[in-house]
């Protein structure tokens, strides 16, 4: 089982928070990071999930696009900004197959430093706007690893 994390691109900094667009400059970030991509690797996911904010959805959707795939978004409701990662790992762990994820800080660096560092080592991932985590499950929840033990496959980094 694969694992793609997207942090949304950039946003407007205005209010309400559920409401915020992406930039020009955020749709750009999305583009440029396609460009970065593989896009056959993304055959397996059954949807892109993404978080009921706006800036996920655009995200979620400029990323289909661009990258020509078929998918079908979907919006899920435990990958928002204050979500718990823990039960977050738990409905990954629960399914079965590659899964793709839109979500935001401080979601996607909490959830990331959980299944690759598995809290309380130390470990912390900086995760920019519209970067892209790729992990990947090595072997199921147990008592030494209880959200699985996962490896870090790839992390694209967008610059424009």
């Amino acid at each position: 089982m694969q694992l793609f994390l997207l942090r949304h691109a950039e946003a407007e900094s205005s209010s309400p928070d559920a409401l915020r667009q992406l930039t020009p400059r955020g749709f750009a970030q999305i583009e440029v990071l396609v460009r970065m991509l593989d896009t056959a690797e993304f055959s397996a996911i059954a949807a892109i999930e993404h978080s009921p904010l706006i800036r996920a959805h655009q995200s979620a959707e400029s990323f289909r696009l661009a990258a020509g795939l078929r998918q079908p978004l979907l919006e899920c409701s435990y990958i928002t900004p204050d979500d718990n990662p823990v039960f977050t790992a738990r409905k990954i762990l629960s399914g079965t197959g590659d899964r793709f994820f839109v979500t935001h800080n401080p979601h996607a660096e909490k959830l990331a430093c959980l299944l690759i560092g598995q809290s309380g080592t130390g470990v912390h991932v900086s995760f920019p706007t519209a970067s892209l985590m790729v992990l990947e499950l090595l072997s199921p929840a147990s008592t030494r690893f209880p959200c699985g033990e996962w490896i870090l496959k790839a992390f694209f980094v967008p610059s424009i």
